[in-house]
């Protein structure tokens, strides 16, 4: 099952979004709601303290029936966490979070720890915005995209080692990543697919438009 969760960042035109077909369940977390609007998606689910969605999009969705949990402001998760929660209920296998990169450095932070949780239970998730595509791997992945993409490889939690890379201009061939430094910034695809081994670690994985 693929979800799909829409939260409160950064959307800009909202070009990089998929069809609400290329997904099995929506859920949106708080001030979602408005970007689920705007791009005619009905969710399955709506979570959040809505101290930040507005009240007229609440009851447009209400009015259809959506079902909604409400927290209080004063909890411990934040609402994109609640709502990977559901996902993870949901018995998800994919996860896409639009929305969960912006301007609050701490929010960004945040949600890229979000992911963790769905790494270690084997589901796929993706921090999506106009400009970045970010993923957590742990022995291996595999990239897609164009040629000349920007990749970069970043140290989640300790140093990764034994990685080897496939089909990047820097290759790496059992290299390990220190964390505190910048050794897999900016490497880039030399075709459609690359492909990214470890042997420890996590790995921050993060396809950008410059």
């Amino acid at each position: 099952m693929k979800v799909l969760i829409l939260t409160n960042g950064e959307y800009g035109d909202y070009s990089f979004c998929q069809e609400e077909s290329h997904y099995d369940r929506v859920i949106c977390a708080d001030r979602g709601i408005c970007h689920a609007r705007a791009l005619g998606i009905t969710p399955d689910l709506i979570v959040g303290d809505f101290d930040s969605g507005s009240e007229e999009d609440l009851t447009y969705f209400e009015s259809q029936g959506i079902r909604v949990l409400r927290f209080k402001p004063e909890k411990d998760e934040t609402d994109t966490e609640i709502a990977v929660q559901q996902a993870i209920e949901m018995g998800a296998k994919e996860v896409d979070i639009y929305g969960g990169l912006g301007s609050r450095l701490d929010h960004s932070l945040a949600n890229i720890h979000l992911l963790y949780p769905l790494l270690k239970r084997g589901i796929s998730g993706r921090l999506l915005n106009p400009n970045n595509s970010v993923s957590l791997a742990m022995h291996q992945c595999i990239i897609k995209g164009e040629k000349g993409d920007l990749v970069s490889l970043i140290p989640f939690a300790g140093d990764v080692e034994g990685v080897t890379t496939t089909g990047l201009a820097y290759a790496l061939h059992n290299a390990t990543i220190p964390i505190g430094t910048s050794l897999g910034i900016s490497n880039y695809l030399l075709g459609q697919v690359a492909e990214v081994t470890m042997k420890k670690g996590v790995l921050i994985v993060i396809k950008a438009n410059d």
